[in-house]
């Protein structure tokens, strides 16, 4: 009889403490708005913290990265912008060299600008993006990782932009198509016209190769935006998830902290009946 009822009082106890635990973890969480204090208070809940806590880190090295990409398609786009002036403006100083009665000294002003305009394109071409690389590489583009499956270059080739031109005589540079259109505006009476002529449809070749090199880099421009919104999406996402495992539900606490409480109690309660009325039981 004092075996059994020292066994039962044992577990009861060992009843009452696990209660007055599980209150004082309420009172933790309520305190700290934290639900978990520790990896083993709910083990799938920590681990799955962990992962949307390892994401987080990654997407910040991802907008970074989408940063520096729209940074440098940016910077592409306004060059190209700028190309796309110098080509028009070339052809206006080609249009206006056409005619025969053009005197010597703006046929030479018109060739001093197209000389210009060669030197800026030569420029151009080895200019430099924010980070300091070439904003037009000799070689293919760098593909910049913006998730873990998908990278995305900024900007095209060098090639792309000022080589390429589909002509009449074949693919041609900018450049070569200006330094032609230089000597057809020098040449002689008798060949300017055509000359002049070959120049121009060149320079609408150089219009709508640069059009179309505008197009592309537009989109190159959109997918960027299109992975910082991703990026912003799941980042709302994954925190409102980081939130909902970490953080505690007030409503829920208080009820469980006040039901554990009145258990808890009543336990005590009966516990102390229980035990001193066995007592007297031995005795007497």
């Amino acid at each position: 009889m004092i075996s059994s009822t020292r066994y039962n009082a044992a577990a009861e106890i060992n009843r009452q403490t696990e209660l007055s635990k599980q209150i004082a973890q309420l009172q933790a969480s309520v305190s700290t708005g934290k639900r978990l204090s520790a990896p083993s208070d709910d083990p799938g809940a920590a681990q799955r913290i962990s992962e949307i806590r390892q994401t987080q880190a990654d997407q910040v090295v991802w907008n970074i990265n989408v940063n520096m990409g729209t940074s440098i398609s940016s910077a592409v786009d306004t060059s190209l912008t700028n190309i796309s002036a110098m080509i028009d403006r070339a052809k206006e100083l080609v249009l206006s060299g056409r005619n025969d009665t053009t005197s010597p000294t703006d046929r030479t002003a018109i060739t001093q600008e197209l000389q210009s305009i060669i030197a800026k394109l030569d420029s151009a071409s080895t200019a430099n993006d924010p980070t300091g690389a070439p904003l037009y590489p000799t070689g293919s583009p760098l593909a910049i990782p913006v998730s873990d499956t998908l990278s995305l270059p900024a900007t095209a080739q060098r090639d792309q932009v000022f080589g390429n031109v589909a002509t009449a005589g074949g693919p041609q540079t900018l450049q070569q198509i200006l330094g032609a259109a230089i000597t057809a505006i020098n040449g002689s009476n008798a060949t300017r016209a055509s000359a002049i002529q070959s120049s121009l449809d060149s320079l609408d070749s150089s219009i709508s190769h640069i059009t179309q090199v505008r197009a592309d880099q537009g989109v190159r421009a959109q997918r960027f935006d299109a992975a910082a919104e991703d990026l912003s999406n799941t980042g709302t996402d994954l925190s409102a998830e980081r939130n909902g495992l970490e953080s505690t539900d007030l409503t829920y606490a208080l009820s469980e902290f006040q039901s554990k409480q009145t258990a808890l109690q009543a336990a005590q309660t009966l516990f102390a009946k229980t035990n001193k009325s066995t007592l007297f039981d031995l005795v007497g």
